[in-house]
């Protein structure tokens, strides 16, 4: 008896030392971003991302996003420039050998240029960020990515505040393919700040 369950305790602690070994959270990515349009065109731009573990549950995560459209808003049209910068603290833990839950917990800044106050696209202002999901590891060549989140910005003094949402719940989910250990493309659909978007992905992990 006293042999099995000294097994049992070396197997439960080898199982949990190589729980994340099929998920890496260092990586740099680029991506083409879309947005489905509200009182705009639909959105188009790019996303730069850094991630990379500070321990070996915590991580750092830091985010380049932009899109441009054209705003229509009381007769009046512009086309307008939307930039986000975000930078954040992750924790991820083992839920089995291929999945991990994670969180992040960020400060986010938005900046816009040629902007119409009377839209909700563009608007300056600076905010926080935070964010649940898991991530599995099906196989070598297959990952899932699901999450949800909520972002709150404090607005610049000139912004429309009534016809602006300050805060928005988010939620996706992504479907990454490796084409080998350091090379990878990612398709996400989902919804964010921006309204109902889809994203295009190449990470390399390192």
């Amino acid at each position: 008896m006293k042999k099995i369950i000294t097994a049992l305790v070396l197997s439960a602690l080898g199982f949990s030392a190589n729980a994340n070994d099929k998920l890496n959270y260092n990586y740099i990515q680029f991506g083409f971003i879309q947005s489905a349009g509200e009182l705009t065109s639909d959105k188009f731009g790019y996303n730069f991302d850094i991630s990379f573990d500070w321990t070996e549950s915590l991580y750092i995560k830091t985010r380049y996003n932009t899109q441009s459209a054209d705003v229509y808003a009381s007769g009046l049209k512009a086309n307008s420039d939307a930039t986000e910068y975000s930078f954040s603290l992750g924790y991820h833990a083992a839920l089995s050998r291929s999945s991990d839950f994670y969180g992040e917990i960020g400060l986010l800044k938005q900046d816009g240029q040629s902007l119409l106050s009377q839209t909700t696209f563009g608007n300056d202002g600076e905010g926080f960020l935070a964010k649940l999901g898991v991530r599995t590891r099906w196989s070598a060549a297959w990952e899932t990515n699901l999450y949800a989140g909520y972002q709150d910005i404090d607005l610049a003094d000139y912004v429309d505040i009534t016809s602006y949402e300050d805060d928005d719940i988010i939620f996706g989910a992504e479907l990454r393919y490796y084409l080998n250990k350091t090379w990878s493309l990612g398709l996400a659909i989902g919804e964010e700040a921006t309204g109902e978007t889809s994203q295009l992905t190449l990470r390399a992990n390192f």
